[in-house]
């Protein structure tokens, strides 16, 4: 909140815990959020991260979001009053407005009451929501204000902790879900009365209070530094500019990790240097600590000082102003100079004496990619093609290579303790490398068969980097995990339990735990907990085909979107690729239909990826970046063959035309309508034909395009079914397009 004291506000709530409550439940259902942890910035940019380390993934959003780059001008205002009605109860008035000269708004107001530090039992634990009021609907000018007023009375729980009771207001656009726009926020603080000129009550006035937001009528300021105990980060250490630069509420003059967020400044090896900072936050130190917590004289990658580690420092001893032997690697060679000296000799020795634990188990260290070779040679010479490996290069070559903003997507565990600091200190770990998707690797390293590696398949993890930064990251930024969530692939898994004829065979296409399982291991489908994720196209370590996918486009589409073989009287289900390519479908006589052919098929490469995931570049406020990733047909992927308005046209011609076939078609294969042909009472000679004019209807219904895959084919096949029933044919006629006289 000190980024934007005035117009940000940060509400934690909690959903599925026991600190959950119907408004929290609400508000995450207003978002339409199906991960955690989630954070929703000014309304409308949504972070669904899935980090496993809390302190990681605030650094993620702190670093994309808390920036100002992220101000907005707005032109409402709320401003806040409490008065108090009694023990524990108060009236907070919260006066909202439209400057002069404003646009005139309609505003949903709402009022809730959060306490900070609370709930305690979690990691993290800011601004916990404790009550909201009902929201308020109010329509204002230019010029206009409006007092919205609301009584809270506090629970026994926030009571007890008054200092940390807080009320946040904001005003936001009316609407059912997400996105909308928060216009302003304001907060106020305890004591949430106060007189005119004294914001804190404390009697004394602001213009003279070292610490007019906190009541301290003391006025103690022990560090003499102007800045009154009460409101000083640092209270016992002269630091009056009070720089925080991870906003932890600790200064950096006396935070034991001042570039990571930590709340409780917790270290509990006593080394000083903070458990979020500390990559081995358990193992003391009598003989000192390098910068990231690690014992000096600990070489190899785990955390304790051993046998290991002797072995390795001996080999560098040279004596006092000697070189490093020659025995001595050269990745060794400056951690066995434990003194700083430029050498390697009894000094060195002796601090490493005083760090010497023995065997330790140790935390997963991030350890970099180099140590991954030996055993996967073959998945790092994949790796080396993709722009994974590049990513840093990206940085370097735009001239954002110290820009704090794109290392949590640009680096290795950027904000965790053992992660990326600088290209400088940690060369080691630029880019997208192994760990970034797998977790630390140093346990991994040190005995592959006893720690293993996580293996992910959740497209939120994707999600952290792979989703638009709106405008911070450059226009072009990729927002593939947003749009997958809107796509029919997000809901694959659950479209399916909601099926009744579901089985196990269907996972193939509709699970990617099943999917990529190894043969003999897959699991069943309640077993099962991952839709079509990004990982089920795509090969994280890289393939041959564009974008590392799994499969060529043509190919990859088609391993789904099958029938599969099906035959009359089975029900074709998915035969996309079977219409594209003018096959499964059957004359009335039971002879294959392998014609007409479609341009759709032999014009275009990649088939259906060439309309269904269509990318664009931003094109303005109207026309946002598009991945392609919501898997919908883009009109404008019709050029150069057809003008975006010719196509548009055409399509919807075709699906006039299919809708209303389809539609004549369908009650006579539907139980229950009178049109019905019962095939049990139809003579055994018509049994066949009925049985492939159903499946032709079928075949065309269940390809869900209403014939834009492959028109012709599709006319042809309705025909067959039409013939059957006795149903006339659809009027060929002709259709104008850019002047042209085509047959649709």
């Amino acid at each position: 909140m000190s980024v934007y004291p005035h117009s940000f506000a940060f509400v934690q709530y909690h959903v599925y815990d026991e600190n959950a409550t119907p408004w929290s439940d609400a508000r995450y259902a207003f978002y339409a959020s199906v991960y955690t942890p989630t954070t929703v910035f000014d309304g409308t940019d949504r972070v669904i991260g899935a980090l496993s380390e809390v302190t990681q993934q605030y650094t993620s959003y702190r670093t994309n979001h808390f920036l100002p780059e992220r101000a907005i001008a707005t032109d409402v205002t709320i401003d806040m009053t409490a008065a108090p009605l009694g023990v524990q109860t108060y009236r907070i008035s919260a006066v909202v407005g439209v400057e002069a000269g404003g646009a005139p708004r309609t505003l949903e107001i709402y009022l809730v009451q959060v306490l900070d530090h609370w709930p305690p039992t979690r990691p993290y634990h800011r601004n916990g929501f404790k009550q909201a009021a009902p929201v308020h609907e109010i329509t204002l000018a230019g010029g206009q204000f409006q007092t919205v007023e609301q009584v809270f009375t506090f629970d026994a729980e926030s009571w007890s902790s008054q200092q940390n009771i807080k009320i946040v207001a904001w005003a936001q656009a009316p609407g059912s879900g997400y996105p909308v726009y928060i216009y302003q926020a304001a907060v106020r603080g305890w004591p949430l009365a106060s007189p005119p000129g004294d914001q804190d009550g404390d009697g004394v006035p602001d213009a003279i209070d070292n610490c007019p937001t906190v009541y301290n009528p003391d006025q103690t300021d022990t560090d003499s530094d102007g800045v009154g105990d009460a409101c000083d980060n640092c209270p016992t250490v002269f630091n009056p500019d009070q720089t925080d630069t991870d906003e932890d509420t600790f200064g950096d003059a006396c935070d034991n990790c001042p570039t990571l967020h930590s709340l409780d400044q917790a270290d509990n090896d006593g080394d000083g240097v903070g458990n979020s900072c500390d990559a081995c936050p358990d193992v003391p130190a009598p003989g000192g600590v390098d910068p990231f917590g690690r014992s000096l004289g600990c070489m190899d990658l785990d955390c304790d000082v051993d046998l290991s580690d002797f072995l390795l420092f001996r080999a560098c001893m040279g004596g006092p102003s000697a070189p490093s032997p020659t025995a001595c690697n050269p990745q060794y060679a400056g951690r066995a100079d434990l003194t700083g000296d430029g050498d390697t000799d009894l000094a060195d020795f002796a601090i490493f004496q005083l760090n010497y634990t023995g065997s330790l188990v140790s935390p997963p260290t991030y350890v970099g990619v180099a140590n991954c070779t030996a055993c996967h040679a073959t998945q790092q010479g994949s790796w080396l093609i993709t722009k994974h490996h590049s990513a840093f290069d990206t940085l370097v070559a735009s001239g954002d290579q110290n820009n704090e903003l794109c290392f949590p997507c640009h680096t290795v565990g950027y904000g965790t303790s053992s992660g990326f600091v600088s290209a400088t200190s940690t060369p080691q770990l630029t880019s997208v490398q192994c760990e970034v998707c797998h977790g630390p690797g140093s346990n991994h390293v040190a005995d592959p068969n006893g720690s293993s590696l996580d293996k992910r398949f959740d497209s939120a993890f994707c999600g952290v980097c792979h989703q638009s930064c709106h405008g911070l990251c450059g226009a072009d930024h990729h927002p593939q995990f947003e749009q997958w969530q809107e796509s029919k692939h997000a809901a694959a898994l659950n479209d399916l339990w909601n099926d009744p004829d579901a089985a196990d065979d269907c996972l193939q296409c509709h699970a990617t735990d099943y999917r990529l399982a190894p043969v003999g291991q897959k699991p069943g489908i309640w077993d099962v907990q991952y839709s079509v994720e990004c990982v089920a196209c795509h090969a994280p370590m890289g393939s041959a085909n564009v974008g590392q996918l799994r499969l060529p486009p043509r190919l990859l589409c088609a391993d789904c979107h099958t029938m599969q073989g099906a035959l009359p009287p089975d029900t074709p289900k998915q035969p996309q690729s079977e219409v594209l390519h003018s096959t499964g479908g059957y004359w009335l006589d039971g002879s294959a239909m392998t014609t007409p052919y479609t341009e759709h098929w032999w014009g275009i490469p990649d088939e259906c990826a060439t309309c269904h995931v269509y990318k664009e570049p931003y094109g303005g406020p109207n026309q946002p970046v598009n991945s392609g990733h919501t898997f919908l047909e883009n009109m404008r992927a019709c050029l150069p063959c057809h003008t975006e308005a010719a196509a548009t046209n055409l399509v919807a011609g075709i699906h006039y035309e299919f809708t209303i076939r389809l539609a004549a078609i369908a009650p006579y294969f539907t139980a229950d309508d009178p049109l019905y042909i019962d095939p049990d009472a139809l003579p055994w000679y018509i049994v066949s034909p009925y049985m492939v004019a159903k499946f032709d209807y079928e075949f065309v219904s269940h390809d869900r395009s209403y014939g834009s895959h492959n028109p012709g084919y599709s006319r042809a096949l309705l025909g067959e079914a039409e013939s059957f029933l006795g149903i006339p044919p659809w009027p060929a006629r002709p259709v104008l397009l850019g002047g042209r006289e085509a047959q649709p």
